[in-house]
């Protein structure tokens, strides 16, 4: 069985609620309604009812067994803002978030914050600048790794290392350059994510161009080291380590030669922590295209709830795959 399979078995078994705000796009409505016939996920649709149903009925997609909350129903507004109000988990005051409701995005994340679904899942229409600000305003940072990233999930084909083929990379789209407290806390959540999707325990490698100082002591190696140890203080249930070159990180005949010590993670890392979002994303975007490998993601993490920011060029095929991923994260958060 694939991952993507496994995720698939998973998310059948244990149904979440996801929110879907972008719901008149194409793919997405797709995907929604393969995800509901199929029994991955429940899903809402967020918008007006009326653009809705003439977007399914231009498409020939049959919507039925989707609830669609109604972005123009002004006393549901009112009584999920009265709700929100009240929870001692909320950001922003009544007032700010009123005023914002009108729009999709920031409805589901008040659905999302309120309980009223598990997920949300958006992108195909909007920046993940405006995503990530819609969430930290209403649904909030997590108290225990408040930094906002994504996890890229990668599925290597022909990968036969000890860790298995299942990758976690983080983070290349969100944190641009992080301190290290950032860092530390990237690590963290890329931990917690990889083994709540894959249920593989996470052996985190903070990567860079030197393992264990044979690149000297530089400024950039000084911060990893820093964020490495922080980690490991913040977490010693986790498997952390670094900092390791790529191939020491990944390898183990390589991570044995250059490793002078014992580590649970050099050369059998299967979650790596990049120094800053550049190296993460030029470096998984070459991978993408140079190797033989699936990809899915990435998982957006730090936030209080989780929600999944996809891309504007996803097609339904992608963004079914980010509802049942999406479902299986949710389900692991709320039994956690």
């Amino acid at each position: 069985m694939s991952f993507i399979e496994s995720i698939y078995e998973k998310a059948k078994a244990n149904v979440q609620t996801i929110a879907i705000p972008e719901c008149t796009n194409e793919y997405m409505m797709k995907a929604s309604v393969k995800a509901v016939q199929n029994g991955i996920a429940n899903i809402v649709f967020v918008g007006s009812p009326a653009a809705i149903e003439e977007a399914a009925k231009g498409y020939g997609l049959d919507i039925t067994g989707i609830k669609i909350v109604d972005v123009n129903d002004e006393a549901y507004r009112e009584a999920l803002l009265e709700k929100y109000d009240t929870m001692p988990t909320k950001v922003m005051p009544k007032k700010f978030v009123g005023k914002r409701v009108g729009n999709p995005l920031y409805l589901a994340t008040l659905l999302e914050a309120v309980g009223e679904v598990d997920g949300t899942l958006a992108g195909v229409d909007t920046t993940t600048y405006e995503f990530v600000l819609a969430a930290n305003s209403i649904i909030g940072m997590d108290k225990n790794c408040p930094t906002a990233s994504g996890l890229l999930l990668l599925e290597m084909e022909d990968f036969d290392g000890k860790q298995g083929n299942c990758f976690g990379m983080s983070d290349g789209a969100v944190c641009i350059e992080p301190n290290i407290e950032q860092h530390a806390s990237i690590a963290i959540a890329s931990c917690e994510t990889f083994e709540a999707v894959t249920g593989i325990e996470p052996r985190c490698a903070f990567v860079s161009y030197s393992t264990d100082g044979s690149g000297g002591l530089s400024e950039p190696v000084k911060k990893v080291r820093a964020a490495v140890e922080l980690a490991q203080q913040l977490r010693p249930d986790l498997k952390i380590d670094g900092e390791f070159q790529a191939d020491a990180a990944i390898d183990e005949r390589v991570g044995a030669k250059k490793v002078k010590r014992p580590s649970e993670v050099a050369g059998q890392a299967n979650v790596l922590i990049f120094p800053d979002a550049a190296g993460c994303n030029v470096g998984t975007k070459l991978i993408q295209r140079f190797a033989r490998c699936q990809v899915f993601g990435p998982l957006y993490q730090g936030f209080r709830l989780p929600i999944l920011d996809c891309s504007r060029s996803d097609t339904d095929d992608i963004l079914y795959n980010d509802i049942a991923l999406l479902s299986v994260l949710a389900a692991y958060k709320k039994a956690k």
